[in-house]
């Protein structure tokens, strides 16, 4: 394993105030919003339904709640959740309905008997849930499984984009880049394109455990090797394509998780900076975006126009194609940049 995974931090100690279907779940929320910490005894689904009345009391804004809603409800139901705790005995969670969650042998060989926020429990269990089954992506042909705390996209309209820009590009295709990796799917694609050497890069080690896995579960090896590294990483020689599916809004980051969802002051400077020191002559900068943060953040400098405007890259071309609305109308539309070398 390239570093310590991340993992939810186990509670050793804790005096949390038991509760179990006999304390109506507003109390409770209400209990945790006071800054109380509570210690759930009785059934997996008391702590659910507790979580579904903190959800309610804080106001969740929903899909519609625009980015500071949504920012601000996710900020306090963080803070405010991880007061409400489970037993774990054995590396289970110990409560009748509980779902199984496999990633807590796995990410917890130092602990056996502790407690885990209700909330962290679920995530672990939904994620083991993912990377149990996988999840099909037609642009590769097969299952993706991802680790836990590891960024999988929602969607495959931006992976479809970048599979269409990558069958029709004409350059070079020995060495590529693809910078925060994630769960893979963009190295993964590019292998299967044909180029000799795909380098993928992330700084959360979750990522770099689970494109790991992940190749481990091909039969036939592809060209990819991983680095756990910020941005470009070490230094390989000239790269043909630097690819990249950055964050697309500025904002704090708290979690892990948010690195592949916000950026922050000096994130594309740097990468940029490393690009063009990289970049082979005759190379391309490719980045899946979206215009969600026209969308969402219009008083954001928009990072790829404001570094095209500094003069050090070109516009080859930019594709766009609208996102299918899941649950209601959108204008969001995913985009490929490709940028050249001035």
């Amino acid at each position: 394993m390239p570093a310590a995974l991340h993992r939810p931090e186990p509670v050793l100690r804790h005096s949390a105030q038991p509760v179990d279907q006999n304390v109506p779940p507003m109390q409770a929320a209400a209990w945790l919003c006071e800054g109380r910490s509570l210690f759930v005894t009785d059934h997996f689904g008391t702590g659910l339904g507790i979580l579904a009345a903190l959800r309610s009391r804080l106001d969740d804004p929903g899909e519609d709640g625009g980015y500071v809603k949504k920012r601000a409800f996710r900020d306090a139901f963080q803070a405010a959740s991880q007061r409400l705790l489970a037993p774990v005995v054995g590396r289970k969670v110990a409560l009748p309905g509980a779902p199984p969650a496999g990633f807590l042998a796995e990410l917890y060989p130092d602990h056996a008997d502790f407690a885990l926020p209700v909330e962290d429990a679920r995530v672990l269990s939904s994620a083991w849930d993912w990377y149990d089954k996988g999840v099909h992506f037609p642009v590769l042909g097969y299952r993706v499984h991802p680790f836990f705390g590891t960024y999988i996209p929602a969607r495959m309209e931006h992976l479809e984009l970048f599979g269409t820009w990558l069958a029709k590009h004409q350059g070079a295709r020995n060495r590529a880049i693809d910078v925060g990796t994630g769960s893979g799917v963009l190295a993964l694609q590019m292998a299967k394109a044909g180029f000799r050497h795909v380098l993928a890069t992330d700084i959360n080690p979750n990522a770099i455990e689970s494109v790991t896995r992940q190749l481990r579960r091909r039969p036939v090896a592809a060209a990819v090797e991983l680095q756990h590294a910020d941005l470009l990483g070490a230094d390989r020689g000239p790269i043909d394509l630097i690819v990249s599916n950055p964050p697309w809004m500025k904002g704090e980051v708290g979690r892990t998780l948010d690195l592949a969802m916000y950026f922050q002051d000096g994130f594309f400077e740097r990468f940029f900076a490393q690009a063009l020191q990289r970049l082979a002559p005759g190379g391309r900068i490719v980045f899946v975006w979206s215009n969600i943060i026209v969308l969402s953040q219009p008083d954001v400098p928009h990072p790829i126009q404001t570094e095209l405007d500094r003069g050090r890259f070109r516009l080859v071309e930019k594709l766009t194609r609208r996102v299918k609305p899941l649950r209601r109308r959108t204008r969001e539309k995913v985009e490929i940049w490709e940028l050249a070398a001035v």
